[in-house]
């Protein structure tokens, strides 16, 4: 029984060494050969692939509005700002009457900006 459990592992022993012997893994190929069916199969490269996109259009789209608040300018008419910055998140009208006062507030580029008679009076962070 000693004989046959100490052959066993000897048998092991020997075919692990001939699988290091022959095939020489790194430890980065070996974690890349026990980690390849979880991301080699195709659900896994799309949702990888999804995330990707995402992030690289919203670095775009980080980038473009930063660039347009730049441009942000007192005395610009509203269709100049919504040109520059699109549909405001929010619409409030501080002062109905005389100066006509409106504020536009901006989610995404976390600003808010005042219009008097229609053009910018005042531009804050929100």
């Amino acid at each position: 029984m000693l004989r046959i459990r100490n052959l066993l592992l000897l048998v092991l022993v020997a075919g692990v060494a001939y699988w290091l012997y022959r095939d020489r893994p790194t430890p980065s190929q070996f974690i890349d050969d026990l980690t390849r069916p979880l991301m080699g199969s195709r659900a896994a490269v799309k949702e990888d692939e999804r995330k990707r996109v995402m992030n690289d259009a919203s670095n775009v789209v980080s980038q473009q509005t930063d660039d347009n608040v730049g441009m942000l300018r007192m005395g610009m008419s509203k269709s100049e700002v919504q040109d520059l910055l699109g549909q405001p998140d929010k619409i409030e009208t501080i002062s109905p009457r005389d100066p006509v006062r409106v504020r536009w507030d901006y989610r995404v580029v976390r600003r808010s900006v005042v219009f008097e008679d229609g053009h910018v009076a005042a531009i804050s962070i929100l």
